[in-house]
């Protein structure tokens, strides 16, 4: 074949390529503008007041999301959700497809620009899908504004009392410090002093710094790929700037876990720049920002000392990196004004800490074969029951809806034991002693009252009115999952520690290791926590644990529309969401494992 041939060829081909990508492009746009129409009816949106910084941007408020939600209970809305998430994934696979091997100049720019204007989309909506942009303005305001250590239960409690915060949604926050890192608390109380009093504003400065950071993660993983495997530079750059995942964590909702990843990729940068000291006090401020990348410092550190050549030089390095690491700690915390003395002790290994994983199913499941009896499974561990009587006539219904089986009919001041805190707003969970039969009945037929004498004779109300965490079969089902998965975790860190012998490991158990802090000992999972192992993943493009990172993030964005079902008559859709979130993908995975393994086991001719 002549060489006019093969060029001829060639540009027939990139021709097709940029024909693609613009085409995935187009269609993304839409399916994204689509995804915006629906994510007001979904029971995590929260406004953004936008509308103040965008005139053509709509106001909405919490009251009209609570209105539109009321309007639409069905299952529509969910397909409709669904079906956004699995198009845009499907063109995000053919963008990845597109990307392998691609050599044209052309190709990154455009795509990567596509990206930013899904972002750019996203950063003008009216509703956002989480409220957590609330919590990361409401301490940086106690900081900024009031100069309290948003990180200690008494300074946040105290404020609770004593300040108009615009950014508590109604004092939600008021009495709960802050779970994030220093650094981010500082970072945050810089957003709030630049927004002013303008909620619109604030918000949207933590909405385009997620997208910056979403962006910034890119360039860097680009940067790098072009020095490490300059082929799958493309492949691994889109990976993680076109995933819908990271598109909408970032700038939709604004989390702060893009800004972690690329202070995380920031260390991988500096370290191939030959700076080994600051590669470690990126990854410490990575960590100062969410604590989940610690483990990451010590496994880079030790991995680092195996390849210096003599104590001497080893030391030296981890004096360097030691008082770098102590100096970003013991600045962030002086700035954020943390006091050591008053830090928060927040556990995830805590009875209540079940949520939106397999964890959740399995903690119920070994409950009741501990034997605790089935009716106060659904009892939330927060909960305290307390008394409600009938005033006029009411239904004991099955479900959440008048639709659903009439249980018994209960006369006038019929006393019954409200037994749950998380149904709708129309309705209640209760038990009912007379008929010793738990259903829901509406609020409006209910009264509260003191409780009834002797209602404690009651093996049922005994029992159920307990601190849920406190009841035997919780306290040994918790205890039995937390020692089964830490050991599990434990043995994988021994097994990082012993395979990470240079720094190409190093990159793939970091990837890992954020995979087996959520399938092992993560017993309360969010969508956004899938951008973790996308981001280094991104630089292992066709490693085993970044195609698990792809198909994790594919499952977990469907939990917006699965929470939706709490206490509805479709419960069971709730109940289960860690399968189809995480179960599943994690089982196709172990099956596209197995059969990698069966196909390379054959033999060849």
């Amino acid at each position: 074949m002549s060489q006019d041939s093969v060029t001829s060829k060639t540009g027939r081909a990139g021709l097709a390529k940029l024909a693609g990508v613009i085409l995935c492009a187009g269609a993304s746009v839409c399916l994204y503008r689509a995804m915006v129409l629906v994510i007001p009816r979904m029971t995590s949106a929260e406004p953004t007041s936008a509308g103040e910084i965008f005139p053509w941007v709509k106001a909405i408020s919490h009251d009209t999301l609570d209105s539109i939600q009321h309007k639409t209970h069905g299952l529509g809305y969910t397909f409709e959700f669904m079906a956004c998430c699995a198009g845009l994934f499907a063109l995000y696979a053919i963008v990845l497809r597109l990307a392998k091997g691609i050599q044209p100049r052309w190709f990154v720019p455009l795509a990567a620009g596509a990206s930013a204007v899904f972002m750019g989309l996203l950063i003008c909506t009216p509703v956002m899908l989480s409220s957590d942009v609330y919590s990361y303005a409401h301490y940086g305001y106690l900081l900024a504004d009031k100069g309290l250590d948003a990180h200690s239960t008494a300074a946040v409690a105290v404020a609770g009392t004593n300040i108009e915060d615009p950014f508590s949604l109604g004092g939600y926050f008021d009495f709960v410090a802050s779970v994030y890192g220093p650094l981010w608390t500082v970072i945050s109380a810089g957003l709030v002093l630049a927004g002013g009093s303008h909620i619109g504003l604030t918000v949207l400065l933590f909405r385009a710094l997620g997208a910056a950071a979403a962006l910034g993660s890119g360039g860097l993983i680009w940067t790098i790929l072009k020095q490490l495997a300059p082929e799958r530079a493309a492949l691994g750059t889109l990976l993680f700037l076109w995933n819908p995942l990271v598109v909408i964590e970032s700038a939709l909702s604004g989390h702060n876990d893009t800004c972690m990843m690329l202070l995380a990729l920031l260390a991988v940068w500096l370290h191939l720049r030959g700076s080994k000291t600051g590669a470690v006090i990126a990854l410490a401020l990575s960590a100062l920002i969410k604590v989940i990348t610690w483990p990451l410092v010590p496994l880079y550190m030790l991995m680092m000392l195996r390849r210096t050549a003599g104590w001497r030089h080893g030391a030296w390095f981890v004096g360097r990196a030691s008082i770098g690491v102590a100096a970003a700690v013991a600045l962030s915390m002086f700035v954020a004004r943390m006091n050591p003395d008053g830090l928060t002790a927040h556990t995830a290994g805590s009875a209540q800490f079940y949520e939106n994983n397999y964890h959740e199913v399995l903690f119920k499941v070994v409950r009741h074969l501990l034997g605790e009896p089935a009716d106060s499974l659904e009892a939330p561990m927060d909960f305290k029951t307390w008394w409600v009587a009938i005033f006029g006539h009411a239904v004991l219904h099955e479900g959440t809806s008048n639709k659903t089986k009439d249980l018994v009919r209960l006369e006038d001041g019929h006393p019954l034991l409200v037994i749950s805190d998380e149904d709708s707003d129309e309705w209640l969970r209760v038990y009912d002693p007379a008929d010793h039969i738990q259903g829901y009945v509406d609020w409006p037929h209910l009264t509260v009252i003191a409780e009834p004498p002797n209602a404690e004779k009651d093996p049922t109300v005994k029992r159920l009115s307990g601190w849920p965490p406190d009841w035997p079969t919780v306290v040994e089902a918790n205890r039995l999952i937390r020692l089964v998965t830490w050991s599990l975790f434990v043995a994988f860190g021994l097994l990082a520690a012993w395979k990470t012998a240079d720094f190409d490991d190093f990159v793939i158990w970091g990837t890992a290791f954020f995979l087996a802090s959520q399938l092992l000992v993560f017993t309360k999972i969010w969508p956004w926590y899938a951008v973790w192992p996308l981001a280094y993943g991104a630089l292992k493009p066709g490693s085993l644990a970044t195609r698990l990172a792809v198909m994790l993030s594919a499952g977990m964005l469907l939990l917006y529309a699965l929470l939706d079902y709490c206490n509805t008559q479709w419960n069971w859709v709730n109940d289960y969401r860690s399968i189809p979130t995480i179960v599943i993908p994690t089982a196709l995975f172990a099956l596209l494992l197995l059969w990698r393994q069966t196909s390379w086991s054959k033999p060849r001719t």
